[in-house]
């Protein structure tokens, strides 16, 4: 199998493009002061990227997404917590889609 270099050079690119942004964003964030308005913004992300990842998926009707955005937003409302979410929504929607046609 041979890959040509504009396909090597398109995919360093794209992941340049991603170290950039995740590093700009971590050293970007050391200026913004933490205020209680910007701590509530942070605290809401998690939940929002959850969604945003989901709600596409469950408005066209995938069962395994339906089934992962309730599964995320019961196990939210009752742990409070942000990983635990996402780990039952994975569990959820693979298994949704693992037994369901």
């Amino acid at each position: 199998m041979s890959v040509d270099g504009g396909t090597l050079l398109a995919i360093l690119v794209m992941a340049l493009a991603t170290v950039f942004n995740r590093t700009a964003g971590f050293f970007l964030m050391r200026l913004i002061p933490v205020t209680p308005r910007v701590r509530k913004v942070l605290d809401c992300l998690p939940g929002s990227v959850l969604v945003a990842l989901l709600a596409p998926g469950a408005v066209h009707g995938d069962k395994g997404m339906i089934a992962g955005l309730a599964a995320a937003v019961i196990t939210a409302k009752l742990v409070r917590n942000d990983i635990i979410p996402v780990a039952a929504a994975m569990a959820v929607a693979a298994a949704t889609r693992a037994f369901l046609p």
